[in-house]
């Protein structure tokens, strides 16, 4: 009895080594497989909102840390970026996505084994730079050669991500900032009221790299809370100005002034991310204005200056002793003056005509 119950745990052993090694010798878990070489590849994305410049020469490591004390070294080369690498086929629904690749190199294994790593990014400092804490054990199958005596060769390379294995090792960064907005209001003309309130309002579509949905801003010292979707109204005398400090760069927004004043016409200025983009102006004044580049939705918040500048310019008022909104009054009362004074001639020539 005692011989079966050996013989049989011996087969269950057997079979599950070979389950096993069936398992991690599937092509689609190996990392890379025989006469491929000894080296693996690292993906390296670096995800950023547009509007924001990367860091200047900003670079990432990485370590693969072994588990035995004879596993050869490990050389893997950093990943830089440069500000040339930020271009419009990596930004995709107002995110960029840097992709960039280095791999692993494995220095001359002693023995036939499996080596075990344990792959992971060397965690940095830089502001507003968020470190990817992935880590990714490493398999290394090495066999001893059947085809040339005392040499080696790599037979398969399997990582594990998470609890799986996987067919790529990845490490993802973040990067994100803050801007600022100022929406200013002016008016121009000699006659112009300025402290005539103007009305406005805003509203806010949030960055695709931050959760912020609600915004808050100020008008001297007067509050104004905004939330992502929903527009919110306020009003502006000239010189007076909105002003939003801790906006996530690739915040959107736009802004329309409201309630078209007599005898105001609005134009508008848009400064995004330290350019000039949109200046225009309506035809007339019962025409509202938006801040909207023509064809777009809404402005960007970059890292650099954002302003948006309403101007309504008064129409001239000659100088004629005659107030306008009253002429039409005027001329009503001067043609019945007239009618008045033409009727009492007529009736002159013809009395003294008898």
């Amino acid at each position: 009895m005692k011989k079966k119950s050996i013989s049989a745990l011996l087969l269950i052993g057997i079979m599950t080594f070979s389950m096993e090694t069936g398992v991690f010798a599937k092509g689609e878990d190996i990392l890379r497989a025989v006469n491929v070489g000894n080296v693996v590849p690292i993906t390296k994305n670096f995800e950023m909102a547009e509007g924001l410049d990367i860091p200047q020469d900003i670079s990432f490591s990485f370590v693969a840390e072994s588990m035995q004390t004879d596993a050869p070294k490990v050389t893997i080369n950093p990943v830089t970026y440069s500000q040339t690498d930020k271009t419009l086929d990596c930004l995709k629904e107002g995110k960029y996505t840097l992709s960039k690749s280095t791999s692993i190199s494995f220095g001359e294994f002693p023995h036939a084994g499996v080596y075990e790593y344990v792959v992971k990014e060397k965690l940095g400092n830089l502001e507003g730079v968020t470190y990817s804490n992935e880590e990714y054990p490493l398999r290394v199958y090495v066999q001893n050669d059947p085809s040339s005596p005392n040499k080696l060769s790599i037979t398969a390379i399997i990582a594990i991500g998470g609890t799986q294995k996987t067919d790529e090792v990845l490490f993802t960064n973040t990067y994100t900032k803050n801007g600022g907005l100022e929406i200013v209001k002016k008016t121009e003309g000699a006659y112009a009221d300025q402290t005539k309130p103007f009305h406005f309002k805003i509203t806010f579509e949030k960055s695709p790299m931050s959760e912020q949905t609600e915004f808050q801003g100020v008008i001297g010292d007067q509050f104004v809370s905004c939330t992502a979707g929903k527009p919110t109204e306020f009003k502006l005398c000239d010189g007076q100005k909105l002003i939003f400090k801790d906006l996530p760069v690739g915040t959107r927004y736009v802004v329309e002034e409201i309630g078209a004043v007599d005898g105001y016409t609005p134009s508008v200025n848009v400064i995004e991310n330290a350019v000039a983009t949109v200046q225009k102006k309506a035809s007339q004044d019962a025409e509202g204005l938006t801040s909207a580049q023509e064809g777009k939705s809404n402005n960007l918040v970059g890292e650099n200056e954002n302003k948006v500048t309403f101007t309504n310019t008064y129409k001239d008022v000659p100088i004629t002793g005659v107030i306008m909104n009253n002429l039409p009054f005027i001329v009503v009362i001067g043609v019945a003056i007239g009618a008045f004074v033409a009727l009492a001639v007529i009736k002159k020539q013809r009395t003294s005509r008898r």
